[in-house]
């Protein structure tokens, strides 16, 4: 006899499900051309649309109730509000926070785009002591330089290349960053850099738990 084949009840795992399935179908419509994406704000809204879609079908009965809201606010990260990308829950059972970084080759700056992307996982480790019970950090890119390895610069404090792994609780600074020079990043987790590659474009997709 065969298994149940339906969706879980359990609500962490139906809202990986969710995550899972909305990012396979963004990335499918992305590579594809379906949505013109060429900043960030339209891949939040479209992710966001998504995921609210998706969400919605995984809703099991009536006392299931799914939102997404964009720009959530978010008290005392690093001692004041920030605004996460996109938030989605199950209204009372499951909260995550989601957090975007969409960068083009030709806006350069890629130290930046190394810095910021560490500070938005830091930012979902530390929403999980607000009341998040995880965060999903997901990265576009069509430049190579962020996921190869570097042997000087920023690229070796702040790491993304391709099988790179997090040193929990590890201070990152980059004093030569002019205008990131004092950000100072402890990452608490370790997470692992897994890119993926479809056409030119790369992906990266990170579940960010709680603070250990």
């Amino acid at each position: 006899m065969k298994e149940p084949d339906i969706i879980q009840s359990e609500y962490t795992k139906r809202m990986h499900e969710i995550l899972d399935q909305s990012w396979k179908i963004f990335k499918s419509q992305f590579i594809n051309k379906r949505h013109e994406i060429e900043t960030e704000a339209p891949f939040q809204h479209h992710l966001a649309y998504i995921i609210r879609s998706v969400g919605e079908l995984y809703s099991l009965d009536k006392k299931d109730l799914f939102k997404v809201d964009l720009e959530k606010k978010v008290e005392n990260i690093r001692g004041r509000k920030k605004f996460f990308d996109i938030a989605c829950h199950f209204e009372g059972k499951i909260n995550c926070l989601i957090e975007l970084k969409f960068k083009l080759k030709r806006q350069a700056a890629q130290d930046y785009g190394r810095i910021d992307a560490y500070s938005d996982i830091e930012a979902l480790e530390l929403s999980t002591e607000n009341g998040n019970d995880f965060g999903k950090f997901y990265m576009i890119t069509d430049d190579t330089t962020y996921n190869y390895k570097s042997v000087k610069g920023v690229g070796t404090i702040f790491t993304m290349w391709d099988g790179f792994e997090t040193e929990p609780g590890k201070l990152l600074n980059s004093p030569s960053s002019k205008g990131r020079e004092h950000v100072f990043i402890t990452i608490q987790n370790k997470y692992k850099f897994e890119w993926e590659k479809i056409d030119k474009w790369y992906f990266l997709d990170l579940t960010i738990d709680k603070r250990s």
